[in-house]
């Protein structure tokens, strides 16, 4: 007799993205351009190395603080208080993960049931989507349109919510779209939460990242700490995306419940990694700033060639590393155009579905390459938009 291993109906209802189709084509075909790949290419500060390697010849490889290093909490607190007007208490307020992912995962696991709604301008980062679906929540994608610079329509999103709306995600500056909103517009979404007694959950890993001063911090806003749960990490900044060091900060006490699920799912977050987080809030700012600034200029780069294209038009962004061009002139979808690019000019992209429904008729491109990588995608993408004309 045969036996079936039941999987629950949240788990087994995870969508798979269409990446995978396009990464089997690209391993089929040589001399591909990474125009898609959101995973940064330069090496961490010497700074930070130099720490880890410390670490590691002392053997430092033992179990945490299952919350984080109590100095490394400490530490994230400063950063949070001085860079992003944020105050948080290390021991209650604050919980080291195992990347950004992780802390997604436990709170949105900690907070959301089934029936829950969560609100979510889109299109968006495909995590809150995905996490939503693994709680047995509901993804509300609220449409972002070209015409308005993707802003929200406060309007759309008054009109989304139900009885059952629990939540609002966002990720300020936003992934895929290179957007950086307002202090006005991050204080009309304030102003929702507020009416509407929502939770909301805005991740930062882009603060950096920025053309001119980075965007308000949600959780700094009256009313607002106790209902804000504040996503960062290292990743991005110092170029760490392989040690998984991410943090979130909340409200102490639905921080209890959640810190009880981080121990179920991680236990502690690595201590080698620990050593490194602990390193880059003392890495001399000579050797961040040019990390970040070659990003930057990388994105002015590709920006500028996008726009450039024929039949293309693209929101400028504000930061990050993507631009979110629309691609509709070609008369196909986003997934068929991105396979083509790959089998046609050899240029791997992410189409715009992997955000959302909402993404239809776009393409991620990204700066995590070389210049010389990008011009030379960008070159294969005109010859492939000139037979268009």
């Amino acid at each position: 007799m045969s036996f079936s291993v039941p999987v629950i109906p949240s788990i087994r209802g995870i969508p798979y993205g269409d990446r995978k189709r396009i990464n089997d084509e690209a391993r089929r075909r040589e001399g591909v351009v990474d125009m898609g790949s959101g995973n940064p290419d330069l090496p961490m500060p010497p700074f930070i190395r130099r720490r880890l390697m410390e670490a590691l010849n002392d053997g430092c490889a033992r179990y945490t603080s299952y919350y984080g290093l109590p100095e490394l909490r400490e530490g994230i607190a400063r950063k949070l208080s001085d860079q992003r007007g944020l105050s948080v208490n290390p021991e209650r307020e604050l919980l080291v993960t195992h990347g950004v992912q992780e802390a997604l995962y436990v709170v949105m696991r900690a907070l959301l049931g089934s029936g829950d709604e969560v609100l979510i301008p889109s299109p968006h980062y495909a995590s809150y989507s995905l996490n939503a679906t693994a709680c047995g929540a509901s993804a509300v994608p609220v449409p972002l349109r070209e015409a308005d610079g993707f802003s929200p329509d406060m309007e759309l999103l008054e009109r989304a919510v139900t009885p059952r709306t629990r939540a609002l995600a966002l990720t300020i500056p936003s992934n895929p779209l290179g957007v950086v909103w307002s202090r006005e517009i991050v204080e009309a979404l304030a102003e929702l939460a507020i009416k509407h007694n929502l939770v909301v959950l805005v991740d930062e890993i882009y603060s950096d990242f920025v053309f001119g001063d980075p965007p308000i911090s949600m959780g700094t806003l009256p009313g607002m700490k106790e209902r804000t749960f504040t996503f960062n990490g290292f990743s991005k900044s110092f170029m760490m995306m392989g040690l998984r060091m991410g943090y979130v900060a909340g409200p102490s006490g639905p921080m209890e419940a959640i810190k009880n699920l981080h121990y179920c799912v991680t236990l502690c977050p690595t201590s080698l990694s620990q050593v490194a987080a602990l390193a880059a809030l003392e890495c001399p700012e000579e050797q961040v700033e040019p990390i970040i600034r070659e990003y930057l200029e990388r994105l002015d780069i590709l920006y500028n060639g996008v726009v450039s294209l024929p039949g293309v038009t693209c929101v400028r962004p504000g930061g990050t590393f993507y631009v979110f061009p629309n691609i509709k002139h070609f008369g196909m979808g986003s997934l068929e155009l991105a396979i083509r690019l790959v089998k046609e000019v050899g240029v791997l992209t992410l189409p715009g579905t992997e955000f959302g429904p909402h993404g239809e008729g776009y393409l991620r491109l990204s700066t995590c390459t070389d210049r010389s990588a990008i011009k030379d995608g960008l070159q294969r993408l005109r010859q492939f938009a000139e037979r268009y004309e």
